[in-house]
């Protein structure tokens, strides 16, 4: 079966429509609070990142120092989007139709399973982006409906739903691909014009009204993105599931 792709996105809209008080409440929650706390109290070390691009041990040194300074954020800003798509996902996916505190206690009782599928995939996906890049694209293909499994097929044995994710992500990772491109890139780029906006509106400076203008919208279209990235893959998984 062919993946259609604009009929997966129609479908999320769709979804969103019908359920966006819930979908919205979940995600200013799990989505939106984390990424302003982030955008606003993450700790940069300007010294090395104004050395750029043209001294490499600076760069790496700035990197390092950005996880390091920033690693309790980070880590609760990537637990708090875990949970907030797997809340999502067990919505829209269980055809009982919890509520979102029921969905909030699957997701829990399922947690360690979850995480434990999340590290798994990015430890593949970065060392696959180690490999120049192309196997780590190849990874974030085949692992876009990891978590839809999980939560829309709990019987399944975690293995077993990892196996499942690959075989209805099979010869579809360039489609999947562009599509997770389509919305990633654009959203990257949004939060870039903002940063250039508020970067000609404080002519350089550091005002904070402005600094804190731009995050708030940052996270908002971090929000946004997460939300439709998520929907998506509920449709799409949906799709492909009920062809077998």
């Amino acid at each position: 079966m062919r993946l259609n792709v604009a009929a997966a996105c129609h479908e999320a809209l769709q979804l969103w429509k019908r359920d966006r008080d819930v979908i919205a409440a979940v995600a200013g929650v799990f989505f939106f609070l984390p990424n302003l706390a982030l955008a606003l109290f993450m700790r940069i070390d300007t010294v090395a990142a104004r050395a750029g691009a043209q001294d490499d041990q600076a760069l790496l040194a700035a990197m390092q120092s950005y996880l390091v300074d920033n690693a309790p954020l980070l880590g609760f800003q990537m637990i708090a989007e875990l949970v907030g798509v797997a809340v999502l996902l067990a919505l829209l996916l269980d055809p009982a139709r919890p509520t979102v505190g029921e969905a909030l206690r699957i997701v829990l009782r399922r947690f360690p399973v979850l995480l434990a599928a999340t590290i798994l995939l990015n430890i593949a996906i970065g060392g696959g982006m180690l490999l120049f890049l192309v196997p780590g694209l190849y990874v974030i293909g085949r692992a876009a409906l990891v978590l839809p499994v999980l939560l829309g097929e709990p019987e399944r044995r975690f293995g077993d739903a990892i196996g499942r994710a690959l075989d209805l992500t099979q010869g579809r990772v360039i489609q999947l691909l562009s599509l997770q491109a389509l919305i990633f890139v654009g959203a990257y780029f949004v939060q870039q014009l903002l940063q250039g906006l508020a970067g000609a509106a404080s002519s350089g400076g550091g005002n904070p009204v402005t600094l804190g203008m731009v995050a708030v919208a940052a996270a908002a279209v971090s929000m946004a993105t997460t939300i439709a990235y998520t929907l998506v893959r509920v449709t799409i998984y949906r799709r492909l599931a009920s062809n077998g």
